[in-house]
């Protein structure tokens, strides 16, 4: 079958003569280059570059026998540079020779791993680090042959003195080591101990250089920094010292300045009264509180003139700021006035609130007034000397009617002779004063205004028009009504 594949008709490798026809042809049996028969056996082989496909007599079968042994003899010797030398030469003869090229294989994977292990024992001791060269070099012994052998024993000797000296060194190294680790370690402790230790002593020694305080502002502002101190340190060793400076100044700035500012002094009272002696903190407080109690008495006492004259909302702001000042003793004797107060704050928000009311009242008064006269006074020629709008309270025997005015509540008498009023009745007259009217009630002596009521066409009856009626109904209600915000107004502060 491949005798058919090959052509019939080529060029001859050796002689680049054409080959006329198959029975003079010859192939490589390699690389299958075509050749006269003549020219193979002339060229004793494949005459292309790198082929090496060569006619091979007898003795040259016998030659590669001989060469394989020795080779063989070669490897296990360990000489293995002069069996891959040999290799060659004869696979240069027989390339095809699987039996030598696994013996040149074999000798060039040992020469590696012996160059390989002596190189990483040199490296090693070069390095000084003897033990595991001595580790390579044992295992290199594998591979050697007589003369390595010698030179790595004689290695293996000089690491074997060397070793003790390198451990001696290795010993004082870490022994160097350890006493540099330990001094570090020192030093960090000791710096540790500084930072965070010796912190405290520190910082409160730099608190007391700078307490210079002589005045109010530089002792709160000491107290300030003594009280930071503490938050920072809440458990450190200086802690009482730093309370004994608090405490110190928190007494100086109640006991010297309660008369100015009682407030601030009762504020640094409370940071001290649990530890300072008994009677100085009962002293101390009394001091305080009279200053206190004088203030309230003030606030007290202007709120009620402030009341008196009608400046309600200032009244209530003073009474505010009295029960401020009570609120702060609420076991003294000045609590007790808490309802009393109280009661008096209630008063002034009710005057407050009325104070709207009132003016609307008035407001609406006058409007209904100017309507009803407009009303009462139409088609009348004569003038009015006064209007009065009053309701019959009584009649007496004389024809005179007691009237009660509702915006003051005064009891006036007067005399109508052409009407008859009932008791209860509104009424609204123009009228003139002609002197007063005297009648004992009761065993005492009673003296009235007394009016006469002008005849007329409108004065002098009652309104039977349901409009004038309605008008002065709303009008004597709403007089009462500013009665009763008057009396609230006249009301004094208990």
């Amino acid at each position: 079958m491949d005798e058919l594949l090959k052509p019939v008709k080529n060029i001859c490798t050796f002689c680049q003569m054409p080959i006329k026809n198959d029975s003079e042809a010859i192939f490589c049996n390699s690389c299958s280059s075509p050749y006269h028969k003549d020219c193979w056996t002339e060229n004793k082989g494949c005459a292309v570059y790198g082929c090496g496909e060569k006619i091979r007599d007898e003795n040259e079968e016998v030659s590669i026998r001989e060469a394989i042994i020795n080779i063989e003899y070669l490897i296990n010797r360990n000489q293995f540079s002069e069996a891959i030398f040999e290799g060659k030469q004869y696979l240069k003869l027989d390339r095809r020779n699987n039996e030598l090229k696994n013996l040149y294989n074999k000798a060039v994977a040992l020469i590696n791993n012996k160059i390989n292990l002596m190189t990483s024992g040199d490296e090693a001791f070069g390095n000084k680090d003897y033990k595991a060269a001595e580790i390579y070099y044992k295992n290199v012994l594998k591979y050697t042959d007589e003369t390595e052998t010698n030179f790595v024993n004689t290695r293996l000797d000089v690491i074997r003195e060397k070793t003790p000296e390198q451990k001696r060194r290795r010993l004082y190294t870490n022994i160097l080591i350890i006493v540099i680790i330990i001094a570090i370690l020192s030093a960090l402790g000791y710096l540790g101990y500084y930072t965070f230790i010796l912190k405290e002593d520190r910082d409160y020694t730099e608190l007391v250089k700078s307490d210079k305080a002589n005045d109010l502002n530089s002792m709160e502002k000491m107290i300030g920094k003594y009280e930071t101190f503490l938050r920072n340190y809440s458990d450190g060793k200086n802690k009482n010292r730093a309370l004994d400076r608090i405490k110190n100044y928190s007494y100086q700035i109640s006991s010297i300045y309660y008369k100015d500012d009682w407030k601030l002094a009762l504020k640094y009272y409370n940071k001290i009264k649990g530890s300072i002696d008994p009677d100085d903190a009962k002293t101390l407080f009394n001091n305080i509180y009279n200053v206190a109690f004088a203030e309230y008495g003030q606030k007290i006492s202007g709120a009620k003139k402030l009341n008196a004259s009608g400046k309600y909302s200032e009244s209530l702001n003073e009474l505010n700021n009295a029960k401020l000042i009570l609120t702060v003793f609420p076991e003294t004797a000045m609590y007790r006035d808490l309802n009393i107060l109280e009661a008096n704050i209630s008063l002034l928000s009710k005057k407050i609130a009325s104070i709207v009311k009132y003016n609307d009242l008035e407001r609406e008064l006058r409007e209904q007034d100017k309507l009803l006269i407009n009303l009462t006074s139409s088609g009348n020629s004569s003038a009015i000397t006064k209007i009065i709008s009053a309701r019959v309270t009584e009649k007496r025997e004389d024809g005179i009617y007691l009237c009660k005015e509702p915006d003051n509540r005064t009891i006036i008498a007067i005399k109508d002779e052409n009407e008859n009023y009932t008791t209860g009745q509104a009424i609204l007259v123009n009228c003139e004063r002609t002197g007063d009217y005297k009648y004992r009630d009761f065993g005492k002596d009673i003296e009235l205004a007394f009016y006469k009521v002008i005849p007329g066409d409108t004065g002098g009856r009652t309104f039977t028009n349901e409009e004038k009626q309605s008008i002065l109904e709303r009008i004597n209600n709403l007089k009462d009504q500013k009665l009763k915000i008057d009396s609230l107004f006249k009301l004094n502060l208990l």
